[in-house]
Protein backbone atom coordinates (compact mmCIF):
# COMPACT_ATOMS: atom_id res chain seq x y z
CA UNK A 1 0.00 0.00 0.00
CA UNK A 2 1.41 3.57 -0.79
CA UNK A 3 2.19 6.10 1.64
CA UNK A 4 -0.77 8.27 0.02
CA UNK A 5 -3.30 5.33 0.25
CA UNK A 6 -2.68 5.24 4.20
CA UNK A 7 -3.10 8.61 4.84
CA UNK A 8 -6.19 8.79 2.88
CA UNK A 9 -7.30 5.63 5.16
CA UNK A 10 -5.86 7.74 8.09
CA UNK A 11 -8.19 10.38 7.28
CA UNK A 12 -11.29 7.74 6.36
CA UNK A 13 -10.59 6.27 10.16
CA UNK A 14 -12.95 6.48 12.95
CA UNK A 15 -11.52 5.25 16.16
CA UNK A 16 -13.58 4.31 19.77
CA UNK A 17 -11.53 4.87 22.86
CA UNK A 18 -12.51 4.66 26.24
CA UNK A 19 -10.81 8.49 27.33
CA UNK A 20 -12.20 10.50 24.76
CA UNK A 21 -14.76 8.68 22.43
CA UNK A 22 -14.76 8.66 18.95
CA UNK A 23 -11.47 10.14 17.04
CA UNK A 24 -11.81 11.49 13.36
CA UNK A 25 -8.23 10.93 13.05
CA UNK A 26 -7.10 13.03 10.33
CA UNK A 27 -3.08 13.07 9.69
CA UNK A 28 -0.07 11.96 11.49
CA UNK A 29 -0.23 14.18 14.80
CA UNK A 30 -3.04 12.93 15.80
CA UNK A 31 -2.46 9.29 15.14
CA UNK A 32 0.52 9.64 16.85
CA UNK A 33 -1.92 11.59 20.08
CA UNK A 34 -4.25 8.97 19.89
CA UNK A 35 -1.42 5.77 19.78
CA UNK A 36 -0.12 7.80 22.81
CA UNK A 37 -3.25 7.70 25.01
CA UNK A 38 -4.01 3.79 24.06
CA UNK A 39 -0.11 3.26 25.54
CA UNK A 40 -0.85 4.84 28.59
CA UNK A 41 -4.65 3.44 28.97
CA UNK A 42 -4.32 0.27 31.68
CA UNK A 43 -7.68 -2.09 31.84
CA UNK A 44 -10.09 -0.28 34.81
CA UNK A 45 -13.55 -0.72 35.41
CA UNK A 46 -15.48 2.96 35.00
CA UNK A 47 -16.86 4.12 38.06
CA UNK A 48 -20.75 4.56 36.79
CA UNK A 49 -21.50 1.88 34.61
CA UNK A 50 -18.98 -0.26 35.74
CA UNK A 51 -17.79 -1.53 32.48
CA UNK A 52 -14.23 -2.62 31.84
CA UNK A 53 -12.19 -0.04 29.78
CA UNK A 54 -9.21 1.58 29.17
CA UNK A 55 -8.30 4.62 30.61
CA UNK A 56 -5.44 7.10 31.43
CA UNK A 57 -4.52 6.38 35.25
CA UNK A 58 -6.04 9.91 36.13
CA UNK A 59 -9.44 8.98 34.54
CA UNK A 60 -12.16 7.32 36.49
CA UNK A 61 -14.96 7.74 34.06
CA UNK A 62 -15.27 6.45 30.10
CA UNK A 63 -15.86 8.95 27.57
CA UNK A 64 -20.00 7.37 27.15
CA UNK A 65 -20.65 8.07 31.12
CA UNK A 66 -18.86 11.65 30.64
CA UNK A 67 -20.70 12.63 27.94
CA UNK A 68 -24.22 11.24 29.55
CA UNK A 69 -23.24 13.20 32.69
CA UNK A 70 -22.90 16.13 30.41
CA UNK A 71 -26.58 16.02 28.99
CA UNK A 72 -28.40 15.46 31.95
CA UNK A 73 -28.37 12.07 33.09
CA UNK A 74 -28.01 10.90 36.47
CA UNK A 75 -24.51 10.54 38.46
CA UNK A 76 -25.34 6.57 39.04
CA UNK A 77 -26.24 4.06 37.12
CA UNK A 78 -28.48 3.20 39.96
CA UNK A 79 -31.07 6.16 39.48
CA UNK A 80 -31.90 4.87 36.53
Amino acid sequence: MSAGSKRKMLKMAALYEDNFGFWDIDGPIEQAFFESVERQSVEKTCCRCERPVRLMSPKTLCASCHTALECGAPASMNQY
